[in-house]
């Protein structure tokens, strides 16, 4: 291999690799602004909640909501998730898939769903496949809609941490 050759591959991965390492850092619960004032893309939301969820049907019960749709998140927590802040808010970037009211969906980890709320009350039901830790990351704080999560038997889910979105919680 020439120099020239190995002096172009070499500035190549350089070129390719200094914005991934650029986009790292941040800690939990630092807002979607950080990342915006770095000048990336990234999605916003303003809550992620951790939960334990064992494999099985829940529902998300909402009051009334202005918002037409929120956008949420499922991220099954393992090792891979270094920086969660970061990792939310790349996800709550992608394409999502639309969920309407009195549906239901099977989560699929490392997702985002758009759902469609209702101006008096809304229930949409999901599928956990695998027990473990999610964490569910929200466009807007739940007690915007009253949103809560229910098991089987209509218990509610409480999170066992949460965090928001730093620039709601000034």
């Amino acid at each position: 291999m020439t120099k020239k050759r190995l002096f172009l591959i070499t500035a190549c991965i350089l070129m390719l690799t200094i914005p991934l390492v650029g986009c790292n850092g941040g800690d939990i619960g630092k807002g979607a602004e950080t990342h915006e004032e770095k000048g990336h893309a990234h999605g916003e939301y303003e809550w992620i909640g951790l939960f334990e969820l064992k494999a099985g049907k829940y529902l998300f019960n909402f009051g009334a909501s202005e918002d037409e749709t929120m956008d949420v998140g499922f991220i099954k927590m393992g090792e891979n998730i270094v920086d969660l802040d970061h990792h939310a808010a790349h996800l709550m970037a992608t394409e999502k898939e639309t969920i309407k009211q009195e549906s239901e969906f099977v989560v699929k980890p490392d997702y985002a769903y758009t759902l469609e709320m209702d101006k008096k009350q809304g229930h949409i039901y999901f599928t956990i496949k695998e027990d473990g830790t999610y964490a569910i990351v929200t466009e807007h704080m739940p007690s915007e809609s009253n949103m809560q999560i229910l098991d089987e038997n209509e218990v509610e889910i409480l999170p066992i941490e949460e965090y928001e979105a730093e620039e709601h919680s000034r």
